[in-house]
């Protein structure tokens, strides 16, 4: 009988394999939550509405709005998800965020071949990829694309496959199986975006120096590339033409730009300088010779793209983040490759401190062209949507700047399957106006007085360029008069309820104006009677709500003041024919102010000094 027994390298074998699994699961999941944090709360802006507007309708439609200077490749794909998943922006969003989670571990893998290639001898290649995955995770700017909805993050996770699949073809370029994969995701970069032409560019570049003599295969991959690629080849020559005919605009001085640059791949300074440590790390290696110096070389001139755009093309069009999308990726490497040769508890450290740079405030905005286009359209339109009462109107100021067209058509039958807001130009004699407007802004000071005419501030939502304010006026501009004096214009009751739970308190809302200069400090009584004609609560007193005074003589003829009342129907009074009536009366002795017969407000059978508001009923739980 034979026994075996698992030898110490076995062992050690399953508890790397069980570390490997384990820690890239665990960051994984930190990735995705870094970035599905942000699914709702980052603003959308019309570059990404566009992405997902366009795709709307049959294949064939979605497929005529893909403009000249973009490929098909992500129209394609956002297509097919929108048919299975809907139409909503966080759904693509979370999509956004499995092609991340993808990039991730190919970057792993990417780096990992990288450090073995550029440093055989160092003993840390593996803890340094691992650096350099978390660096992929942290780095504002790949959060950021990881979560917007066009073709940038996608591409980004072609574009992390290529360097690996790349770097395992030249350790066997025979492989026709390798070449074709190689070549057919390249083609997927370009499809994807025309920009990634540069970084396929880099990948060439990259072959010819390490592996000068692997020129006719790499003609081979190229030719196999341009196959895959044909069907828009066309196409991106003449958007390239047009392209580089793109008025100037002049970048900041070199040393601004370049700071600039790499703050915003970071998302703030401090993972900037950690960029800047680790150039200098590197190039001390490069010096000493403990890099070899093809590889070197080639990541210099990866993280140096932005200085050689300056010089070459000094123009901000082209040194914007969207035509140096790979570039964050030479940095991931470039901070991995910095602790190559790093004692090891050093190198964890360094994990550690990019874990916590992630939480750093990162201002989101500035990945935006322009910040008034991004607009919080769906918060503001979910919470509008809950907010909006039948009868209320929207106007819009002529000097907003708030939203795109087409993000108006995507967002409204999402939150309004209608269709349709009650749009108005002028107040008119509607009570509940909703005005949008951009404050610090130039705005149409006529309609905004007309907007405030006898009407009131009230709840509001959305930021200073996407601000959406009720102004509320009484339900009736003409009021029903008690006596001479005062008016009843109007209550309000939420969702216009008219049944009740028993010892449940329900707040009224009344309107009222003086007809002239009240002579005295009347009381006002709100009351509920029952089907039998019996008194079951009353609230009285003065007038209670925030900017209307307590004291009757003091109100102003010409203007509307809010009276907040409860009641509180108690245990043992359900009924259904309860009725909800208010009066106005001296306090001092009891004698009440005779309301008009009208027909808005009929008087009280009960008792014809109270003014009869509505009907309602009481349910027993």
């Amino acid at each position: 009988m034979t026994v075996i027994i698992p030898s110490r390298n076995s062992s050690r074998t399953s508890s790397s394999l069980l570390f490997l699994v384990g820690g890239a699961t665990l960051l994984l999941l930190f990735a995705g939550w870094l970035r599905m944090e942000h699914i709702v709360s980052l603003y959308e802006w019309p570059d990404e509405i566009w992405s997902l507007w366009h795709v709307q309708g049959s294949f064939s439609q979605a497929m005529s709005r893909v403009p000249y200077d973009w490929p098909p490749l992500f129209s394609i794909v956002a297509w097919v998800w929108t048919q299975i998943v809907g139409p909503s922006l966080e759904a693509s969003r979370v999509l956004m965020v499995q092609f991340a989670l993808l990039s991730l571990v190919f970057t792993y893998r990417a780096t990992l071949a990288f450090y073995e290639q550029i440093a055989p001898k160092a003993s840390g290649k593996r803890t340094a990829a691992w650096v350099a995955l978390v660096a992929a995770i942290s780095m504002a700017y790949l959060i950021f694309e990881s979560v917007e909805v066009r073709a940038y993050g996608m591409v980004l996770m072609f574009g992390a496959l290529a360097l690996w699949l790349t770097l395992r073809w030249l350790r066997k370029p025979n492989s026709w199986q390798r070449t074709i994969l190689l070549a057919l995701v390249l083609a997927l970069n370009f499809y994807s975006t025309y920009t990634a032409l540069l970084y396929i560019g880099y990948i060439c570049l990259l072959i010819m120096i390490i592996r000068p003599r692997l020129i006719v295969r790499l003609i081979g991959v190229g030719v196999l590339t341009l196959i895959f690629a044909s069907l828009t080849l066309p196409q991106f020559v003449s958007n390239a033409l047009g392209r580089l005919n793109t008025m100037p605009q002049p970048p900041d001085t070199f040393p601004k730009e370049m700071v600039k640059i790499f703050s915003l791949f970071g998302g703030s300074t401090a993972l900037a300088l950690v960029m800047g440590v680790a150039l200098l790390i590197v190039l001390f290696y490069v010096l000493r010779r403990w890099l070899n110096w093809r590889y070197g070389l080639l990541l210099l001139i990866w993280v140096g793209i932005p200085a050689m755009v300056y010089v070459v093309k000094p123009n901000r069009e082209f040194l914007s983040l969207r035509y140096m999308w790979w570039v964050p990726l030479g940095l991931v490497v470039l901070i991995g490759a910095a602790t190559l040769y790093l004692p090891r508890k050093v190198q964890w450290l360094v994990i550690v401190l990019l874990l916590g740079l992630s939480y750093l405030p990162v201002d989101w905005l500035q990945f935006r062209a322009v910040e008034t286009e991004a607009v919080p359209m769906r918060m503001v339109l979910s919470w509008f949507a809950q907010n909006i009462r039948p009868g209320d109107v929207i106007i819009k100021d002529p000097y907003c700047v708030c939203g795109e067209p087409i993000a108006w058509d995507y967002f409204l039958p999402q939150f309004f399957p209608q269709g349709y807001l009650p749009w108005a130009t002028e107040p008119g004699s509607h009570s509940r106006v909703w005005y949008l407007s951009t404050t610090g802004w130039k705005q149409d000071e006529k309609l905004k007085a007309a907007i405030q005419d006898g009407r009131k501030e009230s709840v509001f939502v959305g930021p200073w360029n996407f601000l959406l304010r009720l102004y509320e006026g009484p339900p009736l501009w003409q009021g029903v008069a008690f006596g001479d004096e005062v008016a009843l214009n109007g209550f309000e009751i939420a969702d216009n309820r008219t049944t009740f739970r028993e010892n449940e308190t329900v707040q009224v809302k009344l309107w009222w104006s003086a007809l002239k200069k009240p002579d005295m400090d009347y009381s006002i009584s709100l009351a509920v009677f029952d089907q039998n004609g019996n008194l079951i609560t009353q609230d009285d007193g003065p007038a209670k709500a925030e900017g209307t005074p307590e004291q009757i003589t003091q109100w102003q003829p010409g203007k509307y003041y809010e009276d907040y009342r409860t009641f509180t129907m108690p245990a043992g009074s359900p009924g259904i024919n309860n009725t909800l009536v208010v009066t106005v009366y001296n306090w001092q002795n009891g004698k009440r102010l005779a309301p008009v017969a009208n027909s808005t407000f009929p008087l009280s059978t009960v008792n014809p000094e109270y003014l009869q508001l509505q009907q309602f009923s009481v349910v027993s739980y």
